[in-house]
């Protein structure tokens, strides 16, 4: 008992990581999974649902939150840790919100399309299967941007949502999750791995088993974001049960595109 508090008030000892989450209901999985002396804290950007418009609006607030991240002690990284808010101004708008958070705090930062991006290029992933809860017009900016990169999506499976209320089940219920990458799968075997976006997408205690049945990488929007956060960090520690990206190499810093 006394070893577990220790080990509590030592987070941090190997870096200190800011998280730019939409809501504060969003469960982070990646925290649970990453390796011992990292600590995250996270700042909040109110989104309200999941738009086109409302996500360009969620950006206004990046600049003030990142500033409320570094108050007393600035973080080694800050992330904006939201898929679709990091893709939704097309090619270049993940690089627009870095230059912002970097311009309001002087911390190196990413975002989640930066981090899958990075992903990609280092899996040597040309072909993908895509699916998550979006509605249909903002994975549309999604194939746009990732085509500009030289990512060809095969297949398309989305739930349609924009609603908070429906994204808050859908964290909390593996089994859409489950659903979704089986059946991209079954449509693009073709495909190089299959990709579930938005942080939302839950794969903690599923991954292994389905990459296990599949016979191909399960790439998230959350292990992406850990896998390039460690490279940037420089933290090699292999991370288990959250797929087979976290069991590779990954010694160096995350590229910026």
């Amino acid at each position: 008992m006394e070893a577990d508090i220790y080990k509590q008030n030592l987070k941090g000892w190997r870096a200190e990581v800011g998280m730019l989450s939409p809501v504060a209901t969003m469960f982070r999985e990646y925290e649970v999974v990453a390796p011992e002396g990292i600590r995250f804290s996270r700042a909040l950007l109110g989104l309200k649902e999941v738009t086109p418009e409302a996500l360009r609006k969620m950006a206004e607030n990046i600049p003030s939150e990142s500033e409320k991240l570094c108050i007393g002690h600035k973080p080694d990284l800050i992330c904006l840790g939201c898929t679709s808010g990091s893709f939704v101004g097309g090619p270049g708008y993940d690089q627009t919100i870095i230059k912002k958070i970097e311009g309001a705090t002087g911390v190196p930062a990413t975002t989640t399309s930066t981090s899958l991006l990075v992903t990609f290029q280092d899996l040597g992933i040309k072909k993908i299967a895509m699916c998550g809860p979006y509605l249909k017009e903002v994975f549309d900016v999604a194939i746009d941007f990732l085509k500009h990169y030289g990512i060809e999506t095969l297949h398309l499976e989305y739930l349609g949502y924009n609603k908070s209320e429906e994204f808050w089940e859908y964290h909390h219920n593996p089994y859409p999750v489950y659903k979704l990458i089986r059946d991209c799968h079954k449509a693009a075997p073709d495909a190089d791995c299959i990709f579930i976006s938005c942080m939302w997408s839950r794969i903690l205690g599923i991954v292994d088993e389905v990459e296990e049945e599949i016979g191909k990488p399960v790439i998230s929007s959350c292990n992406a974001v850990l896998y390039n956060i460690l490279k940037m960090l420089g933290i090699p520690d292999t991370v288990y049960h959250y797929g087979a990206l976290m069991q590779r190499p990954r010694l160096g810093t995350g590229a910026k595109k």
